[in-house]
């Protein structure tokens, strides 16, 4: 209140502000307040992609030489660009008819092709370079979509611990898909499909139908996730999934139509292990049953169009990656990278009161266990169980209104 107002008789203006009242609960980011000029918060984003990228390069260091699984996307491109060798079975547009071992969209071999001006040595060190570089990356499209999508949240405390900590566990695992095994479909459909929820946010529909499209190609498993195109608005669905289906179709026809083989690649088999959540659901068939690789996709679709019906858009990446992990009969590492991601997209976006718990269990249950835990069976079970509650919990509990607060962005779920 003003004191020569009350001394004067006047009624204190409503619409002034109160300078006393005020004193002392000005915003410690307002630079320009007295006595906190250039003052910051102990931790901003600016911190926490730092934090990020240093903690990126030390899990790189520590994963060297790795490139355990790099020979397969070198041999793929010398196959598809040179043909096969003298007496073995062709290449080129017959690659998958011929090699249906390689389960490695053509987009990727296209990135591998660039990679091979390079001696074999540098190549494999270059791949892992720029797939490790595309963590961090991808953490920072996922700060930048939270800050469209739920501007008021994503300015709190809250917020960035949960990014800080769930993006550290994501990190090291993400080094296992970057640098240990060096898998680089997997790494490419990963960060293209946050491309796309990154287009989607800034309405831009057709850009992520292309940016999925591209996943797709990349690597086949990435269709899990094409119900996520259904949160652009109304009008601009078509766009997305008219992008999408030609960028799909452009990459995949000329193989078909080469060799109608093409379509027999997807029966290819690996083993079942024994620590496999497929074990645990008591699938006991020894290698992978011909039921399997149609089941993820369509389980994981079904999952992604149920929580885009029930307003759940945040945890569609989360439940394509649990329908993969649920059903396939292997348990590599780079098969959790996709999964954490998914938790940490949806602490970001779906938690109304952001924790890391999610991120940080699934860190626990299937990246360490493993290296603690001894017993297939005993594994077995806490992945099935992982999985199961991660997807239960995703599409039951509330998700944040704020979520769709930005009226000319917004990711209109379907009513």
């Amino acid at each position: 209140m003003n004191p020569e107002r009350v001394r004067s008789g006047q009624r204190p203006d409503p619409k002034q502000p109160n300078n006393a009242a005020m004193a002392g609960r000005v915003p410690p980011w307002t630079c320009n307040a007295p006595g906190l000029r250039n003052r910051r918060p102990v931790l901003d984003w600016c911190h926490v992609t730092v934090v990020w990228t240093v903690w990126s390069v030390v899990c790189f260091l520590v994963n060297l030489p790795g490139g355990y699984s790099w020979h397969y996307f070198a041999t793929g491109a010398a196959l598809l660009f040179d043909g096969g060798a003298a007496g073995a079975p062709s290449g080129g547009l017959h690659l998958y008819a011929h090699y249906p071992g390689l389960q490695i969209g053509p987009v990727t071999f296209v990135v591998a092709e660039v990679l091979r001006v390079l001696p074999p040595t540098a190549a494999q060190l270059a791949a892992q370079t720029v797939m490790m570089a595309l963590g961090p990356f991808i953490l920072v499209q996922l700060r930048s979509a939270t800050r469209i999508l739920r501007p008021s949240a994503a300015e709190t405390r809250a917020m960035r611990v949960t990014a800080l900590v769930a993006g550290c566990a994501f990190s090291m695992v993400w080094a296992s898909v970057a640098v240990y095994y060096a898998h680089l479909d997997d790494a490419l459909a990963l960060f293209l499909t946050v491309l796309a929820l990154r287009a989607l946010a800034e309405g831009a529909p057709a850009l992520a139908g292309i940016c999925l499209g591209l996943a797709c190609d990349a690597k086949p498993w990435a269709l899990v996730f094409a119900p996520l195109l259904w949160t652009a608005a109304r009008g601009q669905r078509r766009y997305a999934a008219t992008s999408a289906v030609a960028v799909v179709t452009a990459a995949w026809l000329p193989f078909i139509i080469a060799d109608f083989g093409t379509l027999q690649a997807a029966s290819y088999t690996i083993v079942n292990v024994s620590s496999s959540a497929l074990r645990a659901l008591g699938v006991s068939d020894p290698q992978t049953p011909p039921w399997d690789r149609a089941g993820q996709l369509l389980l994981g679709s079904a999952l992604g169009a149920l929580a885009i019906r029930r307003r759940h858009w945040q945890a569609v990446l989360l439940l394509g990656v649990s329908a993969r992990l649920l059903l396939d009969p292997e348990v590599y590492d780079y098969y959790t990278a996709g999964l954490l991601l998914g938790t940490l997209s949806w602490e970001l976006l779906g938690l109304q009161r952001p924790r890391p718990w999610w991120t940080l269990g699934s860190f626990v249950t299937l990246y360490l266990a493993p290296r603690l835990l001894t017993s297939p069976a005993v594994l077995g079970q806490i992945r099935l169980w992982t999985v199961v509650v991660l997807a239960a919990s995703s599409l039951t509990l509330a998700t944040p209104s704020c979520a769709l607060d930005s009226p000319s962005r917004r990711l209109e779920p379907p009513g």
